[in-house]
């Protein structure tokens, strides 16, 4: 065998020469990866069994919360003093409030539905939130047992509409897709890596309506900003789970997605919402589903507490692994031309 028969063979990977040892070991790595998922979900959501069944009142509550903004705005009212209560752990006299915090066209989102009562609204988004995740794996190509991702689970558990935002994201209509925005307004980066300029246009059209249209609403928006981002950043996320609780980590974070976007802008689009976004949510961290990378996710399930910053630190070295990849295809294969080229020249 000579050098280059070498190289070629080294090239042809595992699954090409033992097709059937793969096929086991991907079953054994799927297992295994959603024992994983399954055992860190319930430590994520094990807080809600918790003197059973008192703690029930966050199993949708964020779909509530945003569901009493509008109504809030409807009545009359400020839709930025709209708030839940839950019990607090352990189970006391007291109760943690949860306030509104989404801009003004997440306000308008959900209006269409407060001729609904509140609590059928609730049960009736914790279905729709299920089933826009089931959605938006299929559209994935991921199995079902995704659902056990961690950050699938707590997003389902809190029927935020960060999932049905995903869900719309991924669907085929570039005329749709600008709907994901006034659910989540941070859902425009990953719209602006997968260059959809359609639904981006349409989005800028109907913003900017909606500031003509509705302009009491954008200006006590203007008025609470201050103290909704100070309970946005403080008590309501303490810290969040992104690169934002640490100036260093910050910057090291955005080199890494700086990096990755030279070689794949979709992927740093997708990654750039948890890892820098402030005040991040645990289940923002299902922007990384569309990368379908297992390894990432596995990462990713583990990421509690979040002073750990395991979520930045995760993408840091995803990012890191992805373009060292890069580099070395690039080397390896200026390498096997070479010596190709100088065999011929012989």
């Amino acid at each position: 065998m000579n050098v280059m028969d070498g190289k070629r063979e080294q090239r042809t990977g595992i699954r090409e020469r033992h097709p059937d040892a793969w096929a086991r070991l991907t079953t054994a790595a799927h297992v295994a990866l959603a024992l994983w998922f399954a055992w860190n979900a319930f430590h994520a959501i094990e807080g809600v069994l918790w003197q059973w069944p008192a703690h029930l009142d966050t199993v949708g509550v964020d779909g509530r919360l945003y569901y009493r903004a509008a109504h809030m705005w409807l009545s009359g009212g400020d839709p930025w003093t709209a708030y839940t209560q839950t019990n607090t752990w352990p189970v006391s006299g007291q109760y943690i409030h949860e306030l509104f915090t989404g801009p003004p066209p997440t306000v308008l989102a959900f209006v269409p539905f407060t001729w609904i009562p509140e609590d059928l609204f609730t049960v009736g988004w914790l279905g729709l939130t299920v089933a826009a995740t089931v959605y938006a794996l299929r559209r994935l190509g991921l199995p079902i047992w995704w659902l056990l991702f961690p950050p699938v689970v707590t997003g389902i558990v809190s029927g935020n509409p960060h999932m049905v935002a995903l869900a719309v994201l991924l669907c085929g209509s570039n005329k749709l897709r600008w709907l994901a925005v006034p659910l989540k307004a941070y859902a425009v980066f990953p719209m602006l890596a997968e260059r959809q300029w359609r639904a981006l246009g349409i989005l800028a059209a109907i913003v900017g309506a909606s500031v003509v249209i509705f302009l009491p609403l954008w200006v006590q928006y203007r008025l609470d900003y201050a103290q909704v981002n100070e309970w946005l950043t403080g008590p309501g996320t303490a810290g969040g789970f992104s690169a934002t609780r640490d100036p260093r980590l910050f910057a090291l974070t955005a080199a890494a997605l700086g990096a990755l976007a030279l070689i794949d802008r979709r992927a740093a689009g997708w990654l750039a919402v948890p890892a820098l976004w402030p005040a991040t949510q645990y289940f923002y961290a299902t922007f990384a589903l569309p990368l379908r990378s297992p390894w990432l996710a596995a990462a990713l399930a583990l990421a509690q507490p979040k002073e750990a910053a395991v979520v930045p630190w995760a993408i840091v070295a995803y990012s890191a692994a992805r373009v060292a990849q890069w580099l070395y295809r690039r080397l390896w294969g200026a390498a096997v031309d070479s010596e190709a080229h100088a065999r011929e020249v012989e």
